[in-house]
């Protein structure tokens, strides 16, 4: 399910169920981003453009914005794709995902092909716990 955080600026979406824990967020703007504070996310916080620049350093995408200040939404010219350690593809870039059940617009996620994620296609955190 996905949440969203808005302030006069920027609204900004948390889909829990992608966040792999990079901390990208909370080690960016910790003042934005504090998850010993509810709600976690207070855009308040910051202006947009710092707030964007933080957002689009989370690899899984389970951070995103839609500006509503008049800046420009993420787009990518390209699309890249990155194998990680454990054969994760970290994917970024405009791009639609089919796994047959549904369809989906992204700009940015990690992608595994394991059938034991609660989430597939998603990474699931919990994979590398089980090693």
């Amino acid at each position: 399910m996905k949440k969203t955080y808005t302030s006069d600026e920027i609204e900004v979406y948390f889909e829990p169920k992608r966040c792999i824990h990079a901390a990208e967020c909370v080690n960016g703007l910790p003042e934005v981003f504090d998850t010993e504070k509810r709600p976690w996310i207070d855009p308040e916080k910051s202006d947009a453009q710092t707030i964007v620049e933080i957002v689009e350093r989370c690899p899984s995408g389970a951070l995103t914005y839609h500006r509503l200040d008049g800046g420009e939404d993420e787009t990518h010219d390209e699309t890249t794709i990155r194998v990680g350690e454990d054969g994760e593809l970290y994917v970024e870039g405009n791009f639609t995902l089919n796994d047959g059940n549904q369809e989906v617009k992204l700009n940015r996620a990690v992608l595994t092909n394991s059938k034991d994620t609660d989430n597939p296609p998603f990474y699931d955190k919990s994979l590398s716990e089980r090693k």
